[in-house]
């Protein structure tokens, strides 16, 4: 029986009542069921709330780790919330209830989604112009069921975005707010759901959110069927997308770039911070205005004015040329290489050098030709030494030679059109300007951040310890309730910073005095790692008091992100209970 103990405090304190201020519990109990009364203790929302916390300290979501987590932090996690925690609080086996009562009912998961959504919007005053929308795939080495291998359930075979066909998969869609990321919604689907038919439905959850339809949505080039952008229109949204190379489009775009029906204008963006907002040129582009029209969902066939907005990025068109430059060297490298065999006739030969093009996709780029050479050789008849009274005959020896040669014309065009995309909105000119728009797609990779984090980051889905589909559908919405907490610790501190006119430093080990004006919630959490909490027995009873004091750098990071500097005050005094010692 220990006299003195130390528990590790970190940046629990902090997480707990970030997510307290969200009303994480509150909004779940409100929308889920009450437990069985069996079940006594905490309730859904309160488990709910720790099980995030546990996510967010250790980075990972194993549910069996959570109840030695509670025990070790138990003191510090009962000063934190107010709650009394049992020892039995947080087993696996009621985390896999709450994670099945949250994913089994798709109705109920909407509900807490736009309620929880709604409440971030008012209590921390989010921008709510610009909505952006993103899926991805998660591959998981569970086993196949009988629905999976069927192509039904949740866990499918389908088109894996990490290059893995072998495995199962899941497919998760992402709604964010700009400019700080925050996600709205989350959707957890089949791994064989095309996104095609996800983006409407999303669109209509973000506006139930939102409250109102007048903001931009912006999404990938899966977003921009003609059915999409009419169902949009007619519906009052706003929206830009890039369109895809399918279609008419090449076509259409190779007519423009080569002949621009307006002068192109530069793309100027505005400077980092680092740059002393000085503007750069990223580009330059000009803008086509069309008549649309499309067939709506009850049959009717809406119409309206689209711009079509035609751009090139220097930085794409030069990765793209260099692209171009090496595929053209590798493939005339093994053309140099390439012999025919013997029995193979010109044809076949020819199809093979092809084929080495297509796969290195400079298909108009070479011209290859094949010629066929015909000798004639004496061949000897039957066995032994040849001799001047031995048989023989003439045959004819066939040989393919091949030869090739650029298209100095073809490459010339392809390297013209490098680099140039369209997009399309049917925002207004004035509203929506054409740089305006460059940059609003741009930010897309704010939806990949979030993704990565989820991906290899510091909430990782993978490797997946559930396998039932309504665990799994459950899991992903506390982790998205995490995503929301950091992205909220991002957005407060970097609003903060950027409202003072300064900039953090102290955040990068070994590089004390690097400042930055954008810190990342990983960065600030990080700097609480060496608070511990010293509990002790006395004759008084159990007192525990913070074993060091606060750094000016947490104090003004507590500072940026308005929590008060009390929610590290953990001194206490407990009665020890009669004839025992809790040393938990």
């Amino acid at each position: 029986m220990l006299e003195k103990e130390i528990q590790r405090v970190d940046e629990i304190p902090l997480i707990i009542y970030w997510l307290l201020k969200m009303r994480v519990h509150e909004i779940i109990d409100r929308v889920l069921p009450h437990p069985h009364p069996n079940r006594q203790g905490l309730s859904y929302g309160q488990l709910a709330l720790l099980f995030v916390a546990y996510v967010i300290h250790l980075r990972t979501h194993r549910l069996s780790g959570m109840e030695e987590w509670v025990q070790k932090h138990r003191l510090v996690l009962e000063k934190a919330t107010g709650w009394t925690i049992g020892p039995k609080e947080a087993t696996d086996d009621r985390l896999g209830d709450l994670l099945s009562v949250m994913g089994e009912d798709e109705e109920r998961g909407l509900a807490f989604q736009q309620e929880l959504g709604q409440h971030l919007i008012q209590a921390y005053a989010l921008p709510t112009e610009l909505a952006r929308f993103d899926t991805t795939t998660f591959n998981v080495h569970h086993v196949p069921s009988k629905e999976g291998t069927s192509g039904g359930g949740l866990l499918t075979f389908g088109y894996s975005k990490d290059h893995r066909p072998d495995l199962l998969q899941f497919k998760q869609g992402l709604g964010t707010l700009d400019p700080a990321g925050v996600p709205l919604l989350t959707a957890t689907l089949p791994g064989k759901q095309a996104d095609d038919p996800l983006y409407i439905p999303a669109w209509r959850q973000i506006v139930h959110v939102i409250g109102h339809r007048h903001f931009l949505f912006v999404a990938d080039c899966k977003a921009a069927a003609l059915a999409t952008r009419g169902i949009l229109d007619a519906e009052g949204g706003v929206y830009l997308f890039p369109l895809p190379m399918t279609g008419e489009v090449p076509d259409l775009l190779r007519t423009w770039v080569l002949e621009p029906p307006v002068e192109p204008e530069p793309l100027v963006l505005p400077g980092r911070m680092d740059d002393e907002q000085k503007e750069r040129v990223v580009g330059q582009g000009f803008e086509v205005e069309r008549e649309m029209s499309a067939t709506l969902e009850d049959g009717r066939v809406h119409c309206w004015s689209e711009r079509w907005l035609v751009t090139r990025s220097d930085t794409l068109a030069e990765r793209q040329q260099e692209a171009l430059h090496r595929r053209l060297q590798k493939a005339e490298k093994e053309l140099a290489t390439l012999q025919a065999k013997s029995p193979e006739d010109a044809a076949a030969f020819q199809a093979q050098a092809k084929a080495l093009l297509r796969r290195h996709q400079v298909t108009p780029f070479i011209q290859v030709q094949v010629e066929e050479t015909v000798t004639c050789q004496k061949r000897y008849l039957g066995p032994g030494r040849p001799g001047p009274n031995r048989p023989w005959e003439m045959e004819e020896v066939r040989r393919a030679h091949l030869t090739y040669q650029r298209c100095p014309e073809a490459i010339e065009e392809a390297l013209h059109l490098a680099g140039w995309r369209i997009h399309v909105t049917n925002a207004p000119g004035p509203v929506l300007p054409l740089g305006q728009a460059i940059v609003h797609y741009r930010g897309m990779w704010r939806n990949e951040r979030d993704y990565h984090r989820f991906k290899k980051g510091s909430l990782p889905v993978l490797p997946l310890f559930v396998r039932l589909p309504e665990r799994i559908v459950g899991l992903m919405l506390l982790l998205m309730i995490a995503l929301q907490a950091l992205t909220l610790l991002e957005f407060v501190a970097q609003q903060a910073l950027a409202e003072q006119g300064e900039e953090l430093a102290g955040l990068v080990p070994g590089n004390p005095k690097m400042k930055t004006a954008r810190p990342s919630a990983e960065r600030l959490l990080a700097c609480f790692d060496n608070l511990h909490l010293l509990v002790e027995r006395t004759e008084r009873g159990l007192e525990g008091e913070l074993g060091e004091l606060l750094t000016p750098l947490q104090r003004q990071i507590l500072a940026l992100l308005r929590v008060p500097e009390q929610v590290y005050d953990l001194s206490f005094l407990r009665p020890l209970p009669s004839n025992s010692y809790d040393s938990s």
